[in-house]
């Protein structure tokens, strides 16, 4: 089946975005934005959140075949839970600092995590729900955002245009993401 769909692959040293070009239900062929070897055993977090183990079995010009540790069932994958769960862009654990531009003052916050829509970070005192700020991350665009959430010490911010996926990912693979500290799900 072809298909274009923002993916993460994670392995015990990284997570990174991929771009899922073609699942079946033994693999997918994604683009890839950061070297990864043939061989190597990771998982493959889909658009929906379900995360499935497999192997690279070869890689060539930025695109890598994935082959899955089981068969799958696609629609499953696709829509699970019967499609109760909303679709998020994949988000990536990071630790850094995004500074924040609120009217006539700036502030630094902890990022939590990011993905092309939004990020989560460390909540700041100066932040409000509904607050219109701008983001600014080293290495990446100045973006118009809005803070959707505070709750348990983090805010999340929505990104007023969402990013496109190869410029986050990109980013991300110069950041040295690591992929160890998220907890591995069970498969679908």
């Amino acid at each position: 089946m072809s298909l274009l769909q923002a993916g993460k692959i994670i392995t015990d040293t990284i997570q990174e975005l991929c771009l899922i070009r073609n699942l079946s239900s033994r693999g997918v062929m994604a683009d890839i934005f950061a070297p990864i070897e043939e061989g190597t055993s990771l998982q493959i977090e889909f658009k929906a959140g379900v995360r499935v183990k497999g192997i690279v079995r070869w890689v060539e010009d930025g695109r890598a075949g994935i082959e899955f540790e089981d068969d799958i069932d696609i629609h499953e994958l696709l829509a699970p839970n019967k499609a109760r769960m909303t679709p998020r862009a994949p988000r990536l654990s990071i630790d850094g600092t995004a500074k924040i531009m609120l009217e006539d003052d700036q502030v630094h916050v902890q990022v939590i995590d990011i993905s092309q829509g939004g990020m989560k970070v460390a909540e700041h005192s100066e932040l409000e729900v509904g607050e219109d700020i701008v983001v600014e991350i080293e290495g990446l665009p100045v973006r118009a955002s809005v803070v959707r959430w505070i709750r348990d010490g983090q805010a999340g911010i929505s990104f007023n245009r969402v990013m496109p996926l190869d410029q986050v990912a990109f980013w991300a693979a110069r950041q040295g993401i690591e992929g160890g500290d998220e907890p591995l799900a069970s498969d679908c």
